[in-house]
């Protein structure tokens, strides 16, 4: 896996937090105002990067389907 910028570091620890606390995963929406971010699109780029990255699997097709690679070791 490869280093993760600092915004990347703070939008997967909401992510890490928020399946803990809700049992799945937060929407783009939820991400951006979680981590005070006002455009969805960035969000998007961010999570795609730390897909790309090796941090979170890809989508499956389904809504908040962001599953961190962590939960499956």
């Amino acid at each position: 896996m490869k280093d993760m910028t600092n915004r990347e570091k703070v939008i997967y620890d909401y992510v890490i937090g928020y399946r803990k606390k809700m049992h799945f995963s937060p929407s783009m929406r939820q991400i951006a105002e979680g981590v005070g971010l006002y455009s969805v699109s960035t969000v998007h780029k961010h999570i795609h990067s730390l897909i790309e990255k090796g941090w979170f699997l890809p989508p499956e097709g389904k809504l908040r389907s962001i599953v961190p690679c962590a939960e499956l070791m």
